[in-house]
């Protein structure tokens, strides 16, 4: 899928139990849904929340990955969109390229290089903020 770049993820040192260490390379996301959750005040506690407030899931095929194919579905909570100007719903096959995970405070900071052959750019990055994932795989 690369056009003979070579394309490396990163992580921390130290990773999370629930990131993909060797890289998803050439796998596809085949589908995306967000969702918001009501606003629970039984959980909240003072100016920081602690409870789920939203949830963008990246629905997985790795069949073709390089590396890791047991990856089947990434939940991303609490998540805000840094790359505002670009939208993963409404396509059909983006291809996963690489990724840089890196932690800010009690946050996770998720860089994607993507590549989808139905727009413009065919090869761009999403960027994406959350406070906790899930990994569901095979």
């Amino acid at each position: 899928m690369s056009k003979s770049r070579e394309y490396m993820s990163h992580h921390p040192e130290n990773p999370p139990e629930w990131y993909w260490i060797n890289g998803l390379h050439d796998a596809g996301i085949v589908g995306v849904e967000s969702f918001e959750f009501p606003f629970d005040y039984n959980k909240f506690i003072g100016e920081k929340s602690k409870y789920n407030r939203n949830l963008l899931v990246l629905k997985i095929n790795a069949k073709g990955a390089l590396y890791d194919t047991s990856v089947e579905e990434i939940r991303l909570y609490n998540y805000k969109i840094l790359t505002p100007d670009i939208s993963l719903e409404g396509r059909k096959t983006i291809w996963w390229l690489a990724d840089m995970l890196s932690e800010q405070d009690d946050y996770y900071i998720l860089e994607i290089a993507l590549q989808d052959f139905d727009s413009f750019p065919e090869d761009f990055t999403f960027k994406i903020k959350f406070d906790r994932a899930e990994v569901k795989r095979k």
